[in-house]
């Protein structure tokens, strides 16, 4: 399966970038900044009517035109329909946006309180054993699994890795979820990467409801049903985020307000140089200034919406999904160290790492200390993604 949309057309595989920072009181930034700005693709729309009006100003000077023009009436009562269907385009695309935060906010928000309560629930029953510690590690690996095949779903049109091939699968969790492509065919199920890679959450989701379950016979003294109960509430709360996404991925703005807010607009704005022709006094410098600043507006909110409806992939407005996924692992895995120790949280570690060059220390259990240098890095790298805003690191 593949998703149809203006950006991967021009993508390559590479790594989120997303969102921008930036400070709304430095006016001179924002009016300049470029990174993450829409303006080099505005620039060749402007450029282009500015020398459509030039072309015909001079075939009107030059050999008499006059026939050219267009009545300024019938534009502005089309530049009313033109501002509606813009407005409009850019509400529908402006909320589409923020329930694709909002849905990322409530899967990494259940990421963190799954694991937590988990942790709180088993430790109150005095379970602090080997098994304890295991079901506990369980729990942590299964849900961040979640939330790393998750992120892999929304990048899969740029990336095209699928969700049961990212590194941090391993042993039983990557058996399960690896897609039985016979079973498929013989039950006539569609199936390919990117479908495939739909049910991969909803597999580690049922992995991890047994882990839940499980806790009656694997822990030395069990929770209490209404404890197991609202374990179980996070895994359906992150489902529900889970199917928000997968929902606005599999359902596009309306084709037909898209066309007709770009037909519209775009027949609007490059007719504008008719109207300047017959309705002003000839001044070229004034009617390229003033078509300028139309395009950039028309076309300008145009190209906002169309980077607004999809915010997963590689562009610098685009939110970075994968990033997020590795702060609730870093939250997770503190917590499981202050848990269970520090063995158990290079443990967890290691196995969400995806980077089977730094090998587990066969003597402490313990993985490789990263340097003081690699972490500076990884600030500076951090921030040049804008994952995360500059005063934070």
């Amino acid at each position: 399966m593949t998703w149809s949309s203006h950006k991967n057309d021009r993508r390559n595989t590479g790594t989120p970038t997303g969102p921008v920072f930036y400070d709304s009181k430095n006016k001179i930034s924002v009016l300049f900044q470029c990174h993450g700005s829409t303006w080099p693709r505005i620039f060749p729309w402007c450029f282009a009517n500015i020398i459509f009006m030039i072309v015909l100003t001079l075939l009107e000077s030059n050999y008499n035109f006059n026939f050219i023009g267009e009545s300024p009436l019938g534009h502005t009562l089309l530049g009313l329909i033109v501002s509606f269907l813009i407005v409009n385009r850019v509400s529908s695309a402006l909320s589409r946006y923020s329930l694709y935060r909002n849905h990322l906010t409530t899967l990494l928000m259940q990421t963190r309180e799954l694991v937590q309560k988990a942790i709180v629930f088993s430790r109150k029953n005095k379970n602090n054993d080997q098994a304890a510690k295991e079901w506990r590690s369980e729990i942590a690996y299964r849900c961040l699994l979640m939330t790393r095949t998750t992120a892999a779903i929304t990048e899969y049109p740029v990336s095209k890795i699928a969700a049961y091939e990212v590194p941090e699968l391993s042993a039983q969790e990557l058996e399960f979820c690896t897609p039985d492509h016979e079973f498929m065919r013989h039950a006539e199920i569609p199936h390919g990467k990117g479908l495939d890679s739909f049910r991969v959450p909803l597999k580690v989701a049922q992995l991890l409801r047994e882990t839940i379950c499980s806790q009656e016979e694997r822990l030395a003294h069990p929770m209490i049903i209404h404890q197991e109960m609202s374990l179980l509430a996070s895994v359906d709360l992150f489902l529900s985020g889970y199917y928000g996404i997968r929902s606005l991925m599999m359902t596009p703005v309306p084709f037909p307000l898209v066309q007709m807010a770009h037909t519209i607009g775009l027949l609007y704005v490059y007719t504008l140089p008719f109207v300047f022709l017959k309705d002003t006094n000839g001044n070229l410098i004034e009617d390229c200034f003033n078509i300028f600043m139309l395009t950039y507006g028309f076309v300008g909110l145009i190209l906002v919406s169309e980077e607004l409806d999809d915010p997963f992939g590689d562009g610098a407005n685009d939110l970075d999904v994968t990033t997020c996924a590795g702060f609730a692992a870093d939250d997770v895995v503190i917590m499981i160290h202050d848990a269970d120790g520090v063995q158990w949280a290079d443990a967890l570690r290691y196995k969400m790492n995806g980077n089977v060059s730094r090998p587990i220390n066969e003597t402490t259990g313990l993985l490789p200390t990263r340097s003081e240098g690699l972490t500076k890095n990884e600030s500076k790298h951090l921030s040049n993604r804008q994952s995360i805003p500059d005063w934070m690191l």
